[in-house]
């Protein structure tokens, strides 16, 4: 539960908090309380020496770890697996570690908003379109996050933080991931060694709260629930008490939208995303984040919109708009980029806007043009080609000025916080939403931009007009393993074959007559023996 902060000096009201002012490991020196829960506290601290404000995440230095010895093993978990998150909806981790009179802390991204809890206490139920808006961001981030093989476990409006991003005032961010789980353990490893479930019961899937292997649907269950509170202002199930609540989860039908709130109105192809996120079986929801995006963007030409943007350029756009009785639903776009936006006059046509009846006359018969026009028409051919269109060039004292020619930017890559460079000389990185004006600016300069990231491949691409939109699908470096070189291997050489050499004759030895001296003699009959 959230600690009482001063509106005005953002420090919190209650004294006496024994790391305010504190420096920890020289490094985050701690300024204000923002949050305070069971186990630990978020402080709002400044990372020297970069004068950076952080959010400085600490467990309870009191908390008794022995009654939950997990606990430090999920500290350090969340740490190290955010810490390789990159996505723009993911809550950014800076640095973590242990200090020598053991202070657990991490140090993150410090966020202005609120959260999506705070959101719908304040405006629920929300439009269709900015609920699909919100919900279509989470998916994005926890799409990385099951791509390391994470599962949040824990999705519930609480978790998802809203700020002001450009001009997107709904941009996610994917917080708390300090129940998350790798796919690869088994479901005795989903429970603590006290057997309390992890989760929070309103949002909790029903294979998890058998404690059954957790998947990504897991995580798509939960979504199912934040957008059925999105859209209706409240969850699907309440109940008495906890256990109750849990039991329907995982065995109550769910409730349609109109019968928890009979004021909404949302197409069909949204309600579809809603109920099949709720499948009380993992095999009957959407198998992965890619799904379930992909059915977002189709249900988004229902509301006259798609959703295709991180950046919520055109959220303004997202009324929320549900077909009346009788009016054919809208058709379905396979767009899935940002609407176009207004292109900028080229000097010509400014000037064309500025005096129409100078530079454009419209076909009129001799007698009714403009006696201005005549007059300029003899003053060129007085005074010669070139002054004239100094002239025209340059604007009367009570004509407007030209619009400079500007082309708008909105640059994106897959994976996001590729670094644009044009000419060698960088622009930023994705997502990169700018304006060009001046010479840059001009719609019918081609531009050659290249994406680079590391680890994957170069991406270029030559834009042109008065909107550069593109998306960059990266592809990752694959590195050749050079052959090992094979030394030179000589032939052997050719022997010729020796001429046979004729076997000698056999000269047969006379027979002994004399006997050798000392040699014993061998009796009559028998052969001497030879070893």
């Amino acid at each position: 539960m959230a600690e009482p902060v001063s509106t005005t000096t953002g420090t919190s009201t209650a004294p006496g908090d024994p790391l305010i002012g504190r420096v920890i490991n020289d490094r985050f020196k701690v300024l204000s309380i923002i949050a305070r829960g069971g186990m630990g506290k978020v402080y709002r601290a400044e990372q020297a020496p970069l004068g950076r404000i952080v959010a400085l995440k600490v467990l309870q230095p009191n908390y008794n770890g022995e009654s939950d010895p997990e606990f430090h093993k999920r500290f350090f978990l969340e740490a190290s697996i955010v810490s390789k998150l990159t996505h723009p909806n993911t809550v950014t981790l800076y640095d973590y570690g242990q200090s020598s009179d053991n202070v657990y802390f991490m140090a993150m991204e410090y966020l202005e908003g609120r959260t999506l809890h705070r959101l719908l206490r304040d405006d629920a139920p929300l439009e269709v379109g900015r609920a699909l808006h919100i919900l279509v961001q989470a998916c994005r981030a926890l799409r990385e996050a099951h791509g390391h093989g994470v599962i949040h476990r824990d999705l519930k409006p609480a978790n998802l933080y809203l700020v002001r991003h450009d001009d997107d005032p709904d941009f996610v961010k994917v917080l708390d991931f300090g129940l998350l789980k790798r796919t690869d353990e088994t479901a005795e490893e989903a429970l603590t060694q006290t057997g309390l479930f992890m989760g929070s019961p309103k949002y909790m899937a029903p294979e998890q709260i058998r404690g059954e292997r957790v998947s990504p649907a897991t995580d798509v269950y939960s979504l199912g629930v934040i957008l059925f509170e999105l859209l209706t202002g409240k969850v699907p199930f309440e109940r008495s008490s906890s256990v109750n609540l849990l039991m329907a989860h995982v065995s109550d039908p769910v409730p349609t939208l109109v019968e928890t709130n009979p004021l909404v109105q949302v197409p069909a192809a949204v309600e579809e995303i809603v109920y099949r996120c709720l499948a009380k079986r993992p095999e009957e929801r959407y198998a992965s984040m890619d799904e379930l995006i992909a059915a977002i963007k189709h249900a988004g030409a229902s509301v006259g919109r798609p959703l295709g943007s991180m950046s919520g350029e055109f959220i303004n756009s997202l009324g929320g708009r549900v077909p009346t009785s009788g009016e054919s639903p809208v058709a379905p776009l396979t767009s899935t980029l940002p609407p176009p936006l207004p292109r900028a006059p080229t000097p010509r046509e400014s000037l064309t806007a500025a005096a129409p009846n100078i530079t454009a006359p419209p076909p009129a018969p001799e007698a009714r043009r403009s006696p201005l026009l005549l007059g300029v028409g003899l003053f060129v051919l007085a005074v010669g080609l070139g002054v004239a269109i100094r002239l025209v060039a340059a604007p009367s004292p009570s004509a407007p000025a030209a619009v400079a020619p500007t082309v708008q930017v909105s640059l994106d890559s897959d994976p996001a916080g590729a670094e644009v460079l044009e000419g060698g000389v960088s622009l930023g990185r994705t997502p990169l939403r700018s304006a060009w004006t001046g010479a840059r600016g001009n719609p019918d300069t081609a531009h050659t931009l290249v994406f680079r990231h590391a680890g994957f491949e170069d991406h270029q691409v030559t834009l042109s007009g008065a909107q550069l939109t593109h998306v960059a699908r990266l592809r990752p470096r694959v590195t050749e393993v050079p052959p090992m070189p094979v030394a030179p291997v000589d032939p052997a050489p050719v022997v010729e074959p020796a001429a046979p050499v004729p076997a000698a004759p056999r000269v047969r030895r006379p027979p002994r007559t004399t006997p050798r001296a000392n040699t014993p003699q061998t009796p009559t009959g028998y052969r001497d023996n030879v070893y």
